[in-house]
């Protein structure tokens, strides 16, 4: 896979994680929330970069399973940068808002903090690593394989 595109796929899963960290501040959607950044996450951000054939023309069963672990931890990342301060400042405004023990582990124990981002992360990555080599499979059976589509690129990208 191209570093280019991995680093534009941690992008956009940054950017799906902390709009879904944004909505979960609604307390009856946080389920539903979790649910699709466990699951489906890989699956939109894949859909999002095919679309148009913009950032990514056609994905092997392997690059997609490599792009959904990518997208289920960045996505996890972004998710906790969001979500946890907002619950920091919600819980400061109102008193009866549940904080998830947010606050209080971020001033007793926040190793215990990045502990939890990490293993969720790995987790979600797991996780989404099957459902984006699902995905993978499924656009490939749909869409005709282009000549050449494992050739090697002769460009050289230096950022």
């Amino acid at each position: 896979m191209n570093q280019l595109i991995a680093k534009r796929t941690a992008i956009f899963s940054l950017i799906l994680g902390a709009i879904l960290g944004l909505i979960s501040l609604i307390p009856s959607l946080i389920g539903l929330v979790l649910f699709v950044l466990a699951f489906f996450s890989s699956t939109a951000v894949m859909l999002y970069m095919k679309k148009d054939e913009k950032h990514v023309a056609y994905l092997t069963n392997e690059q997609g399973a490599i792009m959904g672990a990518i997208i289920g931890f960045f996505a996890t990342v972004g998710f906790f940068a969001t979500f946890s301060p907002m619950v920091c400042i919600l819980k400061f405004i109102f008193k009866n808002y549940y904080s998830y023990m947010i606050p209080d582990m971020l001033s007793e124990a926040m190793w215990l903090f990045f502990v939890v981002i990490f293993m969720v992360g790995f987790i979600f990555a797991l996780t989404n690593s099957a459902s984006g080599m699902g995905t993978a499979w499924i656009i490939g059976n749909i869409e005709k394989k282009p000549e050449n589509y494992d050739a090697r690129l002769d460009i050289k990208i230096e950022d």
